[in-house]
C-alpha cells in the first residue's frame, strides 16, 4: 500500500460516504474533499467536513499509518495546525497538532471497496507489462486517453520551454543566439548534440552574421572549431582551413577541446556531416526567427528556408576527406527533428517568457500537423492499439511512458484514476 492510491481514493471520492465514524468512534461526514496541495504543507486543502454537529473547513493530511504523522515530524509544524482531518489507511498511533489539540483520524481500510484495491494492484504490481494498464484500457474511453494525452504534452513542452529560457538566460536574453544552439544541439542527433551545443556556444552570432550567413565561411568555422581542419588532404581543405584561419585570427575564437562520439553510428550522423549541415541549415538564420513566429504551419516555413545554397567546395571536402556524400538537404527526418526538438520547445519558451498562452497553442498545433516517430516506445502503444497519427500524439505518449507508466506513477494519471471507478474487475 501506498500513499499515492490513498490520495486518489481521497481525490476521486473511492469509499463509502455518507455518515462515517472515525478510529475514535465519532462521527464525521465529508462535504469537500479539498483541493490537491503541490507545494509543502497538508495534502489536501480547502476541504469541508461535519464532525458532531459542527462544520469544519481546514487541511487534510493523508499517510498510510497514522504514525508517520510523527515520523514526519508535523507534530512540531505550525504549517499542520490547519488540518481537520487525518486520512489514513491504519490507524496505529493517536496524533496530536502542535498546540497539543488530536487530529481527528479516518480509517480507510473497512471504508475502500475490495474491487478497488484489486485494481490499483493489478496496476502498480504489473511487472510483466510496461504499460500497466494494457488489460483495462480497451475499455477505457477515449476521450480519456485523448485528455490525458494533452496533459502530458503541455507538461513536456513546458519542461523542454523552461530549458530553453535557462539558455536564454545564460546567453543575456539573446533569443538569435539561443536559437542558433538549440538547432545545433538538435542537429548533433543523441549521439553528438552536447558536442554541437558546445561548439555553437564556442560561435558568436555576431561573427557569423559579420560574414554574410556564407555557407562556405560557416562550414570554415565550424569544421574549425570542432577541431576537423587540423590536417587537410586536398584543395577544398586548404581553402576552408585558410577561411577558418583568417577569421579565427580576426575574431578570436576559442577552439574548445569537444570530445566527438565517432564509433558505431551512420555515415550520415558523423560529426563532419553534422556540421556542413548545420552550415548549410542556419545560413537563413537571421530570417529563420522571423519566419518562426509568423508561418501559420511548418510546410510554409520549410517552403521559406529550403533555399540554401549548397556550395560544391563541401561536397569536395567530404570527398577529400574519405567521408560519403551526402546532398545537406533538409530531409523529412531533420524536419521532424527540428519540428519536434526546437521549433515546438522554441515557441513554448516564447509563450512561457511573454505569457502567452498563444505561442505554446501554436507549438502544439505544429506538432500535430507533423507525422508521428517511429521508435520503441510508438511500438508499445502501437502494440496496444493505441493510435498514433501525429508528432503530438506519439510526444505525448513518451512523456506518458517515461513520467507515468515506467516509474508505476498510476495514481497520478487520469487513465489510473478511471480504472480504478470502473466497474470491470480483474
Amino acid at each position: 500500500m501506498k500513499e499515492d492510491f490513498l490520495h486518489a481514493i481521497w481525490e476521486q471520492q473511492l469509499f463509502r460516504k455518507g455518515s462515517l465514524l472515525l478510529a475514535g468512534k465519532d462521527e464525521v461526514k465529508v462535504i469537500k474533499t479539498g483541493f490537491r496541495n503541490y507545494d509543502s504543507g497538508p495534502d489536501f486543502i480547502q476541504a469541508k467536513i461535519i464532525l458532531g454537529d459542527l462544520e469544519w473547513i481546514g487541511s487534510v493530511e493523508i499517510h498510510v499509518k497514522s504514525s508517520e504523522w510523527n515520523t514526519h515530524n508535523h507534530q512540531y509544524d505550525v504549517a499542520y495546525q490547519s488540518v481537520i482531518l487525518h486520512v489514513v489507511w491504519e490507524k496505529d498511533l493517536e496524533i496530536f497538532r502542535k498546540d497539543g489539540t488530536v487530529v481527528p483520524t479516518l480509517e480507510m481500510k473497512e471504508l475502500v471497496p475490495l474491487q478497488v484495491v484489486l485494481r490499483y494492484r493489478s496496476l502498480v504490481q504489473n511487472e510483466k507489462k510496461k504499460i500497466s494498464c494494457s488489460y483495462f484500457l480497451p475499455d477505457i474511453q477515449s476521450f480519456v486517453l485523448v485528455g490525458m494525452q494533452e496533459r502530458v504534452l503541455v507538461e513536456r513542452l513546458e519542461r523542454k520551454g523552461f530549458e530553453i529560457l535557462e539558455r536564454f538566460e545564460s546567453n543575456k536574453k539573446d533569443w538569435l543566439e539561443t536559437f542558433f544552439q538549440t538547432i545545433a544541439w538538435c542537429l548533433g542527433l543523441k549521439i553528438n548534440a552536447e558536442p554541437m551545443l558546445i561548439l555553437s556556444q564556442s560561435v558568436p552570432v555576431k561573427v557569423l552574421a559579420a560574414q554574410g550567413w556564407k555557407t562556405e565561411s560557416l562550414a570554415a568555422i565550424f569544421l574549425g572549431v570542432g577541431g576537423f581542419l587540423t590536417s587537410t588532404n586536398g584543395p577544398a581543405g586548404e581553402k576552408l582551413k585558410a577561411d577558418y584561419d583568417f577569421i579565427s585570427q580576426k575574431y578570436g575564437l576559442d577552439k574548445p577541446q569537444i570530445l566527438w562520439k565517432m564509433f558505431r553510428i551512420r555515415p550520415g550522423s558523423f560529426p563532419i556531416q553534422r556540421i556542413l549541415l548545420l552550415a548549410v541549415v542556419i545560413n537563413n538564420l537571421s530570417s529563420w526567427f522571423g519566419l518562426l513566429t509568423e508561418a501559420e504551419s511548418p510546410v510554409e516555413f520549410f517552403r521559406q528556408i529550403e533555399k540554401s545554397p549548397k556550395p560544391e567546395i563541401l561536397q569536395s571536402y567530404l570527398k577529400e576527406s574519405g567521408y560519403q556524400i551526402t546532398g545537406f538537404g533538409i530531409s523529412d527526418f531533420i524536419r521532424e527533428n527540428l519540428i519536434i526538438n526546437v521549433f515546438a520547445p522554441f515557441l513554448t519558451a516564447l509563450g512561457l517568457y511573454q505569457n502567452q498562452p498563444l505561442w505554446i497553442e501554436k507549438a502544439i498545433d505544429w506538432l500535430n500537423q507533423s507525422p508521428a516517430e517511429e521508435n520503441s516506445i510508438t511500438r508499445f502503444w502501437k502494440n496496444e492499439n493505441v493510435e498514433i497519427k501525429t508528432a503530438g500524439q506519439s510526444q505525448a505518449l513518451t512523456e506518458l511512458f517515461n513520467n507515468f507508466c515506467l516509474p508505476k506513477k498510476c495514481m497520478s494519471c487520469q487513465i489510473g484514476t478511471k480504472i480504478l471507478k470502473t466497474e470491470t474487475l480483474v
